[in-house]
């Protein structure tokens, strides 16, 4: 599949495409003002677990115990919210005909990529609370902060949807390079922990599980993104 860029972000005569709500636009109205709603509430929720994801990662390493055990009230609280919204947005809008039926289901794909964001960071966190009496590298920490920015582009790129969908494609190509670059830290993290024999068996089992979960955010917000592209490419 071709991957867009900007200038091939263009519809039929050279017209430039339309923002996410008229490329959705058939069905009820009322129902997508709804749902546009909701898949902003969803935006808003994978960027404050990413986010709350970084804070219990630096509090791991700065062994600030009693905080990250409230980053993982708090996160878990966030996830169960998240599926509140996915599911009145499946069952009361989506399930409603809000749109022709394969709409329907290309708003329904994007929804489940945001909503296991938000699980990965729950995820995430509630490994680093089992491990947070060993204290972590600080690439642990690097690699939180690039997710985060990965979330926070992702998060942009939702918006641009209601707004400007060639900048919303051209935000979520952002999202590649960021994740590549958590990636490579990521290696480096590898690097030490099997080259360095100061690490305990346990303590590498430990920091790799525990980097591959944090990674998973940064992954799933490009596989989002992704998406996006596959939508431009669609209706263009």
């Amino acid at each position: 599949m071709m991957i867009p860029t900007v200038r091939h972000l263009t519809g039929r005569g050279g017209k430039a495409l339309g923002t996410f709500s008229k490329i959705f636009g058939a069905g009820d109205k009322e129902l997508q003002k709804k749902g546009d709603k909701s898949l902003l509430q969803l935006s808003k929720a994978l960027q404050s677990a990413s986010a709350k994801m970084r804070v219990g990662a630096k509090c791991w390493f700065d062994q600030d115990l009693e905080t990250l055990d409230e980053i993982e009230r708090e996160i878990i609280k966030l996830e169960r919210d998240a599926d509140k919204v996915k599911e009145d947005l499946v069952e009361n809008i989506l399930s409603k005909h809000a749109y022709l039926p394969q709409q329907t289901q290309e708003r329904h794909t994007l929804v489940a990529h945001m909503d296991g964001i938000v699980d990965a960071a729950e995820e995430a966190v509630r490994f680093m609370a089992i491990g947070k009496e060993i204290r972590p590298p600080e690439e642990m920490v690097d690699i939180a902060k690039k997710c985060w920015i990965c979330t926070d582009l992702l998060q942009d790129s939702v918006k641009f949807l209601f707004k400007d969908f060639e900048k919303s494609v051209e935000v979520s190509h952002k999202v590649d390079r960021v994740r590549e670059e958590a990636r490579d830290i990521q290696y480096r993290l590898l690097k030490k922990l099997f080259g360095d024999s100061s690490y305990s068996p346990k303590e590498v089992l430990l920091f790799q599980q525990a980097s591959e979960r944090i990674l998973k955010v940064a992954i799933r917000a490009e596989l989002a993104g992704d998406f996006i592209r596959e939508l431009a490419v669609r209706y263009s």
